[in-house]
């Protein structure tokens, strides 16, 4: 045993002379899960964030604390972040209390969100270095800003501007991804690509020879997609719950360019069974089938209008966590990567894909 003095205690340790750590030392665990090659790969993947959100944040801590660099694009003022907080943030730098107003406000004052959060990215993994971060807004960005990156991940982003960039992305051999938490729920929408190539698992320690998705639908075709053509052997007449509260989110965005709220409860409610009448053409029948969905209830609508922006913690943390191991997959090329979409349902604890679009299935033949 190292027996301490009094005067011991009291000295200090030179920072500069303690033993500096590399990345061999930091990332040596998960060096040891999915192998030198695999890391080396995920050191030079580029990662674009557009808006950070509770659940984007978690994605982002998970990947920069594996060693994936980060950008971010979040031109947005601090006041954006009071509807999605992250625990990133002082939520006193965006609250709309008097006295964090007179305290905090004057130091955040003129900030965006990218400003905001570059310290605590950079803070995260000193390995990698100085966080890129570019303050405009989406809409302002030509395509090839995000072509740039290998993946893109985007979180409260409308219809229309994430179809562009997952068109922009993917163009170039990228992967994009659209993902959000709505109170007890979440959803994510991911275009790989369809050249996105990997080695399926077929035992311990034994991977295939590479091989395309069996499946692929662009982002586009997943929002074109009727609810009544989204259907498989287990769902008949139409998508998983959570998909179906998605869709109208983002859909009520795309027509309002709003975000649903408790103060737009019956306005959602019109249009969003106003959408559903129009997509399935008129067909009185097939659009009665839709709304007697129980999500589609009146008084589902409306609750679903009050959370549609609400950021449950664990729902963030459990949805940020498997979406950052679906990156890593993709990054790797090990394991077959979820396909289309991603459901997390906070309730059942149940965390599902779904292939939005079965007619296509099989429409992506394996590479030679």
């Amino acid at each position: 045993p190292i027996k301490m003095t009094a005067d011991d205690s009291s000295k200090t340790v030179d920072a500069s002379s303690a033993p500096q750590r590399d990345e061999s030392d930091v990332y040596d665990r998960q060096i040891r899960l999915w192998g030198a090659d695999a890391q080396n790969k995920i050191g030079k993947t580029k990662v674009l964030y557009i808006h950070v959100t509770s659940v984007s944040a978690e994605i982002m801590k998970n990947l920069v604390l594996a060693g994936v660099q980060a950008s971010l694009c979040d031109g947005r003022p601090l006041e954006a972040m009071a509807d999605t907080p992250t625990s990133f943030l002082d939520p006193t730098l965006f609250s709309a209390k008097e006295n964090d107003i007179e305290n905090k406000r004057k130091r955040s004052k003129g900030q965006t969100v990218a400003q905001a959060m570059k310290p605590h990215i950079e803070e995260l993994n000193p390995l990698l270095g100085d966080c890129v971060i570019e303050n405009s807004l989406v809409e302002d960005l030509r395509d090839d800003f995000f072509a740039a990156y290998d993946i893109v991940i985007a979180s409260r982003v409308g219809i229309a501007q994430a179809t562009r960039i997952s068109q922009a992305v993917t163009s170039k051999g990228g992967k994009f991804y659209l993902v959000d938490c709505f109170g007890w729920y979440g959803g994510a929408i991911m275009d790989l690509g369809s050249q996105h190539l990997y080695k399926k698992e077929l035992g311990k320690d034994k991977l295939s020879d590479y091989q395309k998705m069996d499946t692929y639908v662009s982002f586009d075709d997943i929002i074109k997609m009727k609810l009544s053509e989204s259907t498989n052997r287990f769902h008949k007449s139409c998508p998983p719950d959570v998909w179906m509260r998605y869709r109208c989110i983002l859909q009520y965005h795309a027509e309002t360019n709003m975000w649903p709220s408790a103060d737009k409860q019956d306005h959602f409610c019109n249009t969003i069974t106003q959408w559903v009448i129009e997509q399935e053409n008129k067909d009185t029948k097939t659009a009665e089938t839709i709304l007697k969905q129980d999500c589609l209830q009146s008084s589902e609508l409306k609750q679903l209008a009050t959370m549609a922006t609400a950021q449950v913690s664990p729902v963030c943390a459990v949805l940020g966590g498997v979406i950052g191991n679906e990156v890593i997959k993709v990054i790797s090329g090990k394991a077959e990567p979820a396909n289309n979409t991603l459901l997390f349902d906070g309730f059942t604890g149940a965390c599902q894909t779904f292939l939005i679009g079965n007619k296509f299935k099989g429409n992506n033949s394996k590479a030679q």
